[in-house]
């Protein structure tokens, strides 16, 4: 293996000089810069990371933990932090934990024996106590959309709480009165958000908010809802059976409280892929969409554009979240946090499944 030191005596300078110009820190005249690179990329010299972090303390890595990589949310948010953290000169390491708080537990293990500089939390599913627990062997650390304490970490998130609001707001302009809500998995908390988020933006606009029109999110499986470690497990991710319960994902809830509730004009879904099983329940049930029920979905993912009626959705910018996130990281490693909380607004994308009332008609509704 090539040493500085052999790179020093090929570019006729000391092996200080080779290090200033391999870690980028110091002036180096830029002639002797190039006697240097062009003996690095003559003798094959490759920097051993073990031993510059036992002098530096830092092994230029970052964790990203991920709940579900399969889910479409998550891949534009880590090609957001791993662009931030190579322009910055770091490396990403990207862990899945399947949903599963052991697979949690571990990873966050795992990272920290890694000696990374610092970890990336998206979505996590820990409860607070045990997550911060699990955290605490790293010194530095910044969460997505799980909000830590600002003396602990750095927090990045988007506002469920406003994103939903907005389409209540729209909905009610729609001159849509009885509006249910399918709800997300319960330990997620963006779910939890946007629950609060609909109770909050229903009240605000005088509409009756009924607990039997809040469908939660375990109604659409006809017995306990299953994890990616669930199905991990069974040896069937990938199956049939894996691909249709994600591509009819709502339409079971849907079903249930249509049927239960025919007045229901107006459906505000967690994410898009529940919007979308509605958009199934409505078709079976012979239910216009959008003239007999307005669907509104989140996330925006790329399916909301390419289904029929195409899918009115809220955008949240993922990848810049991700940007956010490793930047965030970085600032807070190198002792320079400028913000401990960063938080994103979310974007009402009105498309076929519920248009945008005529302008008569909205005059006659406000």
């Amino acid at each position: 293996m090539v040493t500085i030191k052999e790179v020093a005596q090929g570019a006729g300078v000391s092996p200080q000089t080779v290090s200033r110009v391999i870690s980028g820190k110091g002036y180096v005249a830029p002639a002797t810069r190039l006697r240097v690179t062009e003996a690095v990329r003559r003798l094959g010299y490759t920097p051993n990371r073990v031993a510059s972090s036992m002098v530096t303390g830092r092994t230029m890595s970052l964790g990203m933990v991920v709940p579900d990589i399969s889910y479409s949310f998550f891949p534009e948010m880590v090609l957001g932090a791993e662009t931030a953290a190579r322009q910055a000169g770091y490396n990403l390491i990207l862990c899945n934990t399947a949903e599963d708080d052991d697979q949690e537990r571990q990873v966050i293990a795992f990272l920290r024996e890694a000696r990374v500089d610092g970890i990336i939390m998206a979505g996590a599913r820990l409860p607070d106590d045990e997550l911060l627990a699990a955290l605490a062997g790293h010194r530095h650390f910044v969460s997505i959309n799980h909000p830590v304490p600002s003396e602990l970490g750095g927090s990045v998130r988007s506002d469920h709480v406003r994103g939903i609001a907005l389409a209540v707001e729209h909905l009610r302009q729609c001159g849509r009165r009885t509006i249910a809500h399918l709800a997300g998995p319960e330990r997620v908390y963006a779910a939890r958000e946007r629950l609060h988020g609909f109770e909050q933006a229903m009240t605000a606009a005088g509409l009756r908010l009924d607990p039997a029109l809040i469908v939660p999110f375990a109604a659409n499986f006809a017995g306990p809802p299953r994890t990616l470690r669930d199905w991990l497990d069974a040896g069937e991710v990938g199956t049939a059976a894996w691909h249709e319960e994600r591509a009819t994902l709502g339409r079971r809830g849907a079903l249930r409280l249509l049927c239960e509730h025919p007045e229901v004009d107006g459906l505000i879904c967690y994410d898009d892929l529940i919007a979308i099983g509605a958009l199934q329940a409505c078709a079976e049930l012979g239910r216009r969409v959008p003239d007999d029920v307005a669907v509104t979905g989140c996330n925006d993912l790329p399916v909301a554009s390419q289904v029929t009626p195409r899918l009115t959705t809220q955008r949240i910018p993922r990848y810049q979240m991700g940007v956010a996130a490793a930047r965030l990281l970085i600032e807070r490693i190198n002792g320079r946090p400028a913000e401990n909380e960063l938080v994103f607004q979310h974007e009402l994308i009105v498309r076929e499944s519920a248009p945008a009332p005529a302008r008569d008609e909205r005059a006659a509704l406000v």
